[in-house]
């Protein structure tokens, strides 16, 4: 039988040997996916993660010390923001297996809110630059901040 090549899987799809979430995580993801399907933009995605992801975990602790608060600071409508690609279901699942896969990269024994903060900033990229940015901050702080934060773990 002939191997199949760059095969998609369904987004419910269920890997057997996946990462435990954390306790944290398992909250944010479960805020998230609740908030999801009121979304009526990319930009509003990204708004319903940010909100559990500043309260929860290290991905919270992080958030906080940057300065990323609860409400926009720059509340304007730019005009750029896009339809939803996929269902809330599905960017819940590709933004878990994301998690899952930096977890596992990192060595870690958990999927931890950090992991999902950086799924959900990978999975986002330009919404979730714009939505930092209403916020008085942008990604190459907050990845400058989580660096830091990881050298001084080691």
């Amino acid at each position: 039988m002939p191997a199949v090549k760059n095969r998609r899987l369904p987004a419910d799809h269920v890997d057997m040997n996946a990462i435990c979430l954390s306790q944290d995580a398992m909250t944010v993801l479960g805020l998230a996916g609740t908030a999801l399907p009121f979304a009526e933009s990319v930009d509003d995605e990204v708004e319903r993660w940010l909100r559990p992801l500043r309260l929860y975990g290290k991905a919270g602790a992080s958030l906080q010390a940057l300065g990323v608060g609860e409400a926009r600071l720059d509340d304007a409508a730019d005009g750029v923001s896009q339809p939803v690609e996929h269902s809330p279901h599905e960017t819940l699942q590709l933004v878990t297996a994301a998690a899952s896969k930096h977890a596992a990269e990192q060595g870690a024994t958990t999927v931890g809110t950090l992991d999902i903060l950086v799924a959900v900033m990978h999975h986002y990229g330009d919404a979730f630059e714009r939505a930092l940015t209403r916020r008085s901050s942008d990604s190459a702080e907050l990845v400058s901040h989580l660096a830091g934060q990881a050298a001084t773990a080691s």
